[in-house]
């Protein structure tokens, strides 16, 4: 890595991934994603945290969130119901 420029701060890296852990860890769902409301007064109104990580959302881009979820998840429990798995 590049020596940083004389008086600009150091930024760390963000994380552009994360994966499940081979366990579940302790508190599962709510210690790998949560979502909450920010409050009346914000623009990005809905929070949305995946393994520590915060992301906000416009109640628009949290909606389309969640049909592309659904989406997928229907078309996962068909794979499921096909091989014989359990489906979720």
């Amino acid at each position: 890595m590049g020596r940083a420029k004389p008086g600009k701060q150091h930024r760390e890296r963000p994380i552009r991934e994360t994966h499940e852990p081979t366990e579940p860890l302790p508190g599962w769902p709510k210690s790998h994603v949560s979502s909450e409301l920010t409050g009346d007064d914000q623009f990005e109104c809905v929070r949305v945290t995946i393994h520590g990580v915060e992301h906000y959302l416009h109640a628009t881009t949290a909606r389309e969130l969640q049909l592309m979820l659904e989406e997928n998840l229907k078309a996962y429990n068909e794979l499921c119901e096909k091989h014989g798995a359990p489906k979720v």
